[in-house]
């Protein structure tokens, strides 16, 4: 009987798995044992999958925009795709942010106490964001969303872009937000 294909390819997974739960270290075996011993000599399987270990974490890693964090905003997803949360905009007024021509930029900006978050102005090649309110934003706030997309043909590297945001209560206008963008 010959095996599919398909039950090649699981048993070709399930091989790689024990293979990889055989790389993990174990606690070490009393000195003169047999097992110590057994246990010291090196595995043919543990190499290679130490180097497609480290190969995989340093494409990860080149690919992957530093995560910054604050106690008033969250930097988050990669180089290509920029996700900034802003959950206090009036202890943090600008932010900036290294973004990847080709990707896309999302801000988050809280509307809390009644006051509602608007794109008041920006450069031209930026142009206006897209934007959505998010219900459930936090608890009892709602949020709003501001996202572009950055065509690679419009954006050159070393630019330099700025957004301005304004909270607006009962039509008038409070605190503001701009963001910095750089062009990787």
């Amino acid at each position: 009987m010959i095996p599919s294909p398909r039950w090649s390819a699981l048993g070709a997974v399930a091989l790689l798995t024990g293979l990889a739960a055989c790389d993990k270290p174990s606690a070490p075996a009393p000195a003169g044992s047999a097992s110590a011993a057994a246990s010291a000599a090196p595995t043919a399987s543990a190499t290679p999958s130490a180097t497609a270990t480290a190969a995989a974490s340093a494409a990860a890693s080149a690919t992957a925009a530093p995560a910054a964090s604050s106690t008033t905003s969250q930097l988050t997803g990669d180089a290509k795709d920029v996700v900034l949360t802003v959950r206090e905009p009036d202890k943090e007024p600008e932010k900036t942010v290294k973004v990847t021509a080709g990707g896309t930029v999302t801000v988050f900006l809280p509307d809390a106490a009644g006051e509602v978050w608007t794109y008041e102005s920006g450069d031209k090649t930026l142009g206006k964001p897209k934007e959505q309110v998010i219900p459930g934003f936090a608890p009892g706030v709602s949020g709003h969303e501001f996202k572009w997309v950055l065509p690679a043909a419009m954006f050159k590297s070393g630019a330099k872009h700025k957004a301005t945001f304004a909270a607006k209560k009962a039509g008038k206008r409070g605190a503001t937000f701009a963001l910095n963008l750089e062009v990787l």
